[in-house]
Parts: structure tokens; C-alpha cells; sequence
């Protein structure tokens, strides 16, 4: 009898037994699913933290002010804006690949998440693999531009100037691999004209080297420079969209002036850590493109120079996946040491 009780000494042969281990596992596994499912569905129960990995000032930081308060109020929570600058924005997206897919951290970068990949393959994430895409937000192209005081009206002026100089000319950035970073270092190898690299922390600080002469030229995203160029103090000399921007109507393109396959813009995107639950990356992407369908808000993105695009999570991927080799080239093509 006693050997017939000890179920310990015979588990695998009680039917019992092994019966009530399958419903148990069949009851635990609903509850956890539905345990999971209510967690989506009260989220967000706590701040929405949304990383842009440059200081303020910048295109992103400028999308990200624009879309906090909207996307707070859609979302019945609230939203904070956190800069963190750092290694031509590095900083900020490893943070964001390293955080939990829990929809609490999410981030506002630009192209140059993908293309410091390409220039340090020891950066430790990955542009498609380390991150869920939302909602690509908005693009601007870039620009370049001389301080006013510099005599220079035409990019054509600009070479000649920059080969007149015994020891060359400098040029600022936001950080080595940013978009505006390779689109002077293209236009060095393209027009074969001396010109070394001063990086910075920041759009805005790189602008201030060109305003106090530091540096004698500067390539930007549009919003940053808008108002300098309104004001008089900056000169652009040519865009490198595909078209004139309608913002700079008298500004030559890139290849109006001479320099074919010559398209960079900066493109604004949100995203989250991999494997973020599907419920909240259709979410999010759907109050997106609610604000982005906002007269006031395509319109204050616009007055800062953005082309609002308001594009799902799929063309974003593509477009990221895309760009992945892309960038690769050009710094191939630039000579550009990778780290």
C-alpha cells in the first residue's frame, strides 16, 4: 500500500498524475498570455522616455519637440524628451538598442545611426537587427554653407577658393557619421579640393564654428541653418536634394551645379528596441500617422524645413535596409578610415 501512495517512486507511470501536470501547464500558459495581453493593453502606465541621441538644437531634437505633446494626449500619458549626445550620436542609439522592448524607451535618430555602422564595424548594435522601425517622420536634404563675410556665392567659387589656399580649408559637422559628415567628405574626393574634418558634438555647435570663421564651410540639414540663411549670416551655396527646395528656391542643386548622383538627405525616423511587442509598434504607428496628418503639426515641421513622409513601419524597414549598403559605399568611395 505504501508503494502504491508514493507517487515520487513512480511519477511518469500515474495518469493521474501526468494529466493534472498538462492541464496545469495549459491553465499557467493562459494565464501568463492574458497576464501579457493586459500589460499591452495598459500601456502606457508610466512616462514614455523618447531618446535623441544629439544635443538639443539639432533636426531630431526639433521633430521630437514638435511630436512630444501630441503624441502625449494620443497616447493619454506622457512623453519625455531625453538628449543624449555623444560619438556622432552613438550614445544615445546604443542606449535605446540595449533597453527593454517594453514601448517605455523609444528613439528619434537620423541617417547617421545607420552610417556610423558603416564607418566602425565595432560599433556594438545593429541598424536592423537591434531595433523595431515605427514611423519614418520626416526628411530634409542638406545643405552646404559659407559664412557671408567669406565672398563666396556659388559652390563653383567655393573649390576655386578652397585650391587657392596654401594650407587648404576646414570644414565643420555634427560627428563623424553624420549625413552632413559624408556629404562634404564626397564633395572633397569629388572636386579633389583640400579640406580636413572638425567634428563636434552638435549641429549647433558646428554652426558656430563657421559663424566665427573657425571653419570655412559647413553641410547641414536645412532646419538648423533656415534661420541663419533668413538672417543673412549664412550663405548656401547648393542643396543635395533631387529637386530645388522649395524653402531655397534660388539654390541650386548638386547637380545643377556640376555633381551628378550627388543625393543626401537626413531623414528623421522613430523606433524602438527589437522584439517590441506588436501591439504597441502598431499603436504607435497608427497615432504617428494621425499627428503627422495634423495641419499644425506638418506645418511646424515644414517651417523647419522638413519634408513631412509619415511612412509605416515596413517602408521604413525597407528604406533602412536599403541605406545599410548605401552608406557603406560612399564611405568606401570617400576613403574614410573606418575605426
Amino acid at each position: 500500500m505504501a508503494d502504491e501512495l508514493n507517487f515520487s517512486r513512480h511519477p511518469v507511470q500515474s495518469p493521474l498524475n501526468r494529466r493534472h501536470f498538462i492541464v496545469y501547464l495549459s491553465v499557467a500558459s493562459c494565464v501568463n498570455a492574458l497576464s501579457s495581453r493586459k500589460a499591452h493593453a495598459a500601456w502606457p502606465n508610466r512616462p514614455v522616455k523618447v531618446v535623441v541621441p544629439f544635443a538639443a538644437g539639432g533636426p531630431p531634437d526639433l521633430a521630437a519637440r514638435v511630436l512630444a505633446d501630441p503624441l502625449a494626449k494620443e497616447l493619454n500619458g506622457t512623453v519625455v524628451v531625453d538628449n543624449r549626445p555623444g560619438a556622432g550620436g552613438t550614445t544615445g542609439v546604443t542606449s535605446v538598442a540595449r533597453a527593454e522592448p517594453d514601448g517605455y524607451t523609444l528613439l528619434i535618430a537620423t541617417s547617421a545611426y545607420i552610417v556610423n555602422k558603416a564607418l566602425n564595424d565595432q560599433i556594438n548594435y545593429d541598424p536592423v537587427g537591434d531595433f523595431t522601425p515605427i514611423c519614418e517622420i520626416a526628411n530634409a536634404p542638406n545643405v552646404f554653407v559659407v559664412n557671408a563675410n567669406l565672398g563666396v556665392n556659388s559652390l563653383k567659387q567655393f573649390v576655386a577658393f578652397a585650391k587657392s589656399q596654401p594650407k587648404g580649408v576646414h570644414y565643420s559637422s555634427p560627428g563623424l557619421g553624420t549625413t552632413p559628415q559624408l556629404s562634404c567628405e564626397l564633395l572633397r574626393v569629388r572636386a579633389n579640393i583640400p579640406m580636413e574634418h572638425v567634428p563636434y558634438n552638435s549641429g549647433p555647435q558646428a554652426v558656430q564654428a563657421l559663424l566665427t570663421n573657425f571653419v570655412q564651410l559647413f553641410c547641414s540639414a536645412i532646419p538648423l541653418v533656415q534661420p541663419h540663411i533668413d538672417a543673412g549670416t549664412l550663405k548656401p551655396l547648393a542643396v543635395t536634394s533631387k529637386t530645388r527646395w522649395r524653402g531655397l528656391p534660388d539654390v541650386p542643386t548638386m547637380q545643377e551645379v556640376g555633381f551628378d548622383n550627388f543625393v543626401t538627405d537626413t531623414m528623421v525616423m522613430l523606433a524602438g528596441p527589437a522584439r517590441l511587442p506588436s501591439e504597441i509598434t502598431a499603436k504607435l504607428s497608427e497615432v504617428m500617422q494621425a499627428i503627422l496628418a495634423r495641419p499644425q503639426v506638418r506645418q511646424a515641421l515644414q517651417r523647419g524645413g522638413f519634408d513631412v513622409v509619415a511612412k509605416p513601419p515596413a517602408a521604413l524597414a525597407a528604406r533602412i535596409a536599403k541605406e545599410v549598403p548605401m552608406w557603406r559605399d560612399i564611405v568606401t568611395a570617400t576613403g574614410i578610415k573606418r575605426e
